[in-house]
């Protein structure tokens, strides 16, 4: 009975995540832009949660691409499942992990997203190196943060990061910056190149 509450605790959360305010704040349009995900493509969406940028990535691929979308929350790849399975878009797999740990292939992605994640990101210099390895030569890697500046939501000040330090610390580990760009009223984005 716990373990039901819990469940539909979780599933709750994660449905919050999906909502009209969201596409306010934080719409998909401009980072769909920067990724600018073609037919046959092949993208990694780390920390994906239910699919918020999954699942129009894949339209965008078409059948003959791949998103992989990859959390390290069994609820939200549940979610995701269901998702998935309803709108028939099998060229998605679910992979459990996280940005230091993706088991994807070696320089087998054309894109990697990072979404709201990067200040929850523990080890960057070993998820900085799971980029590098897992995109392909010329790959790009789009980073989407909150802004440091006071919001009512979203993480506390003193976790947050400035794009200008973001690009000093890839670019110390051999990304080459391509743009920056306004991906929401409270986010920043950043475009990197593998070489």
């Amino acid at each position: 009975m716990e373990r039901d509450y819990q469940m539909w605790h979780q599933r709750e959360h994660l449905l919050r995540l999906d909502n009209p305010d969201r596409e306010k704040l934080m719409p998909k349009g401009p980072v769909l832009a920067a990724l600018s995900a073609d037919f046959g493509m092949r993208v990694a969406d780390i920390g994906a949660g239910i699919g918020y940028f999954s699942l129009p990535l894949a339209v965008a691929v078409g059948e003959s691409g791949a998103i992989f979308a990859i959390d390290p929350s069994p609820a939200a790849r549940e979610e995701l499942r269901n998702r998935v399975k309803t709108s028939q878009l099998n060229q998605i797999t679910i992979l459990e992990g996280d940005a230091a740990s993706t088991h994807l292939e070696d320089a087998s992605m054309d894109r990697v997203l990072w979404h709201t994640m990067y200040h929850e990101v523990p080890d960057r210099d070993q998820a900085f190196d799971e980029m590098m390895r897992v995109l392909k030569p010329g790959g790009q890697w789009v980073l989407v943060d909150w802004q440091k500046i006071e919001t009512p939501f979203g993480p506390p000040l003193e976790h947050r990061f400035s794009v200008g330090d973001v690009v000093l610390e890839v670019t110390r580990r051999g990304f080459r910056e391509v743009r920056q760009f306004e991906p929401g009223p409270v986010t920043w984005g950043l475009v990197v190149e593998k070489p």
